[in-house]
């Protein structure tokens, strides 16, 4: 008896539901897709790889290494929504002053969703040499761009703690052995991310990225970038490899590192 009351009740609520205006059909069916959506959000294999990313402290319970990054900082894991994205551009590590300005959160409760939703908010002033990049008609089109290039264009970087080596200096003020030891610590990473992603393309960005996706072969002129079919750990990937600078890079630059881009993602 009591079952049927209540399939008795489950096709009075189908009928009432069915009865409403289409508008408001849509609606109910566009909110079970969200909940949907939010499900595989949480369960996304990537995002078990982030929780593991942030809760990561290989660097920090190391003494001669600890001193050199930033305690009131969290590891980023990514800057926009890495899924799906077919070209990459792989930097160093994340500045601290991502978190100084609020541009991330350092509350690791809301860390994930503060990095994956990085462009759709605002973005640190670094990020605009890079889009100069991708800000070619033919590029956008190739990849699909309608606005910015983080649409289709993900963010990693090797290094995914920041790094203090004085007041004035981070990164490059580190010592070489210093660097090794942190990046050996957090390659892992990055290795497992490229192998969960499979990019088509790869921008590294600075001499240090370039170095370990060469493995120690790559020779940077400082002059130009430059485009070679790399085999890393055991996938290959087409890497253009770019100097970085202090200031703006010049228009010829900017124009060569298009056409690396132009000539890699024709051969896709």
């Amino acid at each position: 008896m009591k079952r049927a009351n209540e399939l008795s009740q489950a096709n009075d609520f189908q009928k009432k539901r069915e009865s409403r205006p289409l508008k408001f059909q849509h609606y109910y069916k566009l909110e079970r897709l969200k909940t949907r959506l939010v499900f595989l959000m949480k369960n996304r294999a990537d995002h078990r790889l982030m929780k593991e990313i942030l809760r990561c402290r290989k660097c920090k319970d190391q003494n001669d290494l600890a001193e050199l990054l930033s305690n009131d900082c969290l590891p980023v894991c990514c800057f926009g929504d890495p899924l799906g994205k077919k070209v990459f551009v792989v930097g160093i590590n994340p500045s601290k002053a991502e978190y100084d300005s609020g541009f991330l959160t350092k509350n690791i409760d809301k860390a994930l969703e503060s990095q994956i939703k990085y462009f759709d908010r605002r973005e640190y002033r670094f990020f605009d040499e890079i889009k100069r990049f991708f800000d070619d008609n033919l590029i956008r089109t190739k990849l699909g761009i309608r606005r910015s290039p983080w649409e289709e264009v993900g963010h990693l970087d090797l290094v995914k703690c920041v790094t203090i080596a004085s007041k004035n200096e981070q990164w490059n003020g580190l010592k070489t052995s210093k660097k090794r030891k942190i990046i050996v610590n957090c390659q892992d990473f990055l290795i497992q991310q490229l192998a969960l992603y499979r990019p088509k393309l790869i921008v590294a960005y600075g001499k240090d990225v370039g170095a370990w996706f060469g493995e120690g072969d790559v020779s940077y002129n400082e002059e130009f970038s430059f485009l070679l079919n790399v085999r890393r750990l055991g996938f290959q990937y087409r890497v253009i490899f770019v100097p970085q600078r202090q200031g703006r890079h010049s228009r010829p630059e900017v124009e060569e590192i298009q056409a690396k881009i132009k000539e890699a993602l024709s051969m896709h």
